[in-house]
């Protein structure tokens, strides 16, 4: 029997569901394919090291207080120690580095070099996906082709309507509208862009081409909009947002951490994208969580009191009780092929604020799941003066299991391959 793929199935029917993956219509191949998608959790402000670092290293380390709700996931987790962003220097901005290991003031004469792994995967594996990349939570580590710092949507309302409520007809023909006087307007910017090249000094032309690679990220991203506005969306219940006659649901952060992870299997389930990023936002919110009485701003410059301390590890102890959840849901979540979503997708857990207490970013909080790496061992590397081993090399590795052939990113000086595959 030849192999017949879940997709071209449901479309044969006419219809466009998220249904459940039949194993009798998995082909061999699928079952031996790579890693396919993308996740990042990014807490803007870090983790505290004490709690967070493990002190043995191999399989058999002792779980610090923050990792033991991942007590279950534990042979699922790759923990690593002394990875660094060595270009990157202190203070708040260092959390938006976390996916491209660059400050916006060391790139001025290459705003290039901005561009964040998630939006690079976005151009390499979401090319088949309605939406390239979602960003949901709070934003501030995507960054676009042109060195542009992206938005994202922390609204789960909002979010769950963009993936699967299709516009009405007459919205629909507005969007077309508006899409095309876009593309028109962009076809003017170009045409005038050709005739100034060629009257401008190689330094100009070079910042020219760098507005162009502007351009023409808005002239892919409104090519795609068009190509997908006649694609009926995905249906999915709106219990993840609405609850029932028995939950109420609180779309209100940080109580709608689950709902936000909810809605990324959902998107991930349907195919609606390959590569998620999803942020806890910084900032002095006062956290509603019994035993917290200082801002979370407050509370990481802790300076190692222990009244301070205690309340850091409340708030930081959610969110690894709810990644280790999100976990759970992912290795019962079948994808398309018949997988458990873990095995299909590279989850990354981390922040570009090794220690905020003191602003520092080194010794990032970095932790990796699924996606068919080697897990299980808490890694520690070596440090050289103030550097460690390069997050990037890490990201070499994330790229080539995702089927980017690449030895190359950003700050890297190798790969974490020999670790992980």
């Amino acid at each position: 029997m030849p192999e017949i793929h879940r997709r071209h199935f449901l479309r044969g029917l006419g219809v466009c569901l998220a249904l459940p993956a039949f194993e009798s219509l998995q082909g061999a191949a699928a079952k031996g394919a790579k890693a396919k998608r993308f996740v990042c959790v990014a807490p803007a402000y870090g983790m505290n090291p004490g709690g967070f670092f493990p002190v043995q290293t191999g399989a058999d380390y002792a779980l610090p207080t923050l990792l033991k709700p991942l007590e279950r996931h534990r042979r699922d987790l790759s923990i690593f120690s002394n990875l660094d962003h060595p270009e990157v220097g202190g203070g708040h901005g260092c959390s938006n580095t976390l996916l491209n290991g660059m400050e916006l003031k060391d790139t001025k004469d290459q705003p290039q070099r901005l561009h964040s792994l998630d939006q690079l995967l976005a151009e390499q594996i979401g090319k088949q996906t309605r939406l390239p990349s979602l960003r949901l939570g709070s934003g501030g580590i995507s960054w676009s082709r042109a060195g542009v710092i992206l938005p994202s949507d922390s609204n789960p309302t909002r979010i769950f309507a963009r993936m699967f409520l299709d516009d009405n007809p007459k919205t629909k023909a507005k969007t077309r509208e508006f899409l095309r006087e876009d593309a028109s307007i962009l076809d003017v910017v170009r045409a005038d862009a050709r005739r100034l090249n060629a009257r401008l000094a190689k330094t100009d032309q070079a910042k020219l081409d760098e507005y162009l690679t502007a351009v023409r990220e808005v002239e892919r991203k409104l090519q795609r909009r068009t190509e997908w506005l006649d694609v009926p969306k995905p249906k999915a219940s709106d219990a993840v947002i609405k609850g029932n006659d028995d939950v109420v649901v609180d779309l209100n952060y940080p109580h709608n951490t689950s709902v936000m992870y909810d809605l990324i299997i959902l998107a991930l389930q349907t195919n609606t994208t390959n590569v998620i990023t999803f942020g806890h936002p910084g900032g002095n919110r006062l956290f509603p969580f019994d035993g917290i009485e200082l801002g979370y701003h407050s509370l990481t410059h802790h300076g190692k009191r222990q009244d301070l301390l205690r309340q850091l590890t409340i708030i930081e102890l959610y969110y690894t009780r709810q990644f280790a959840q999100f976990l759970d849901r992912l290795k019962a979540t079948r994808d398309a092929d018949g997988r458990p979503l873990l095995d299909s997708t590279v989850v990354m857990f981390g922040s570009g604020m090794g220690n905020a207490s003191s602003h520092s970013s080194r010794n990032l909080p970095i932790m990796v799941a699924g996606g068919g790496f080697k897990t299980g061992q808490h890694h520690r590397f070596d440090r050289h003066g103030r550097d460690g081993r390069p997050l990037c090399d890490l990201y070499v590795s994330i790229l080539q299991q995702l089927g980017v052939e690449t030895d190359r990113f950003s700050t890297s000086t190798g790969n974490l391959n020999e670790l992980l595959t």
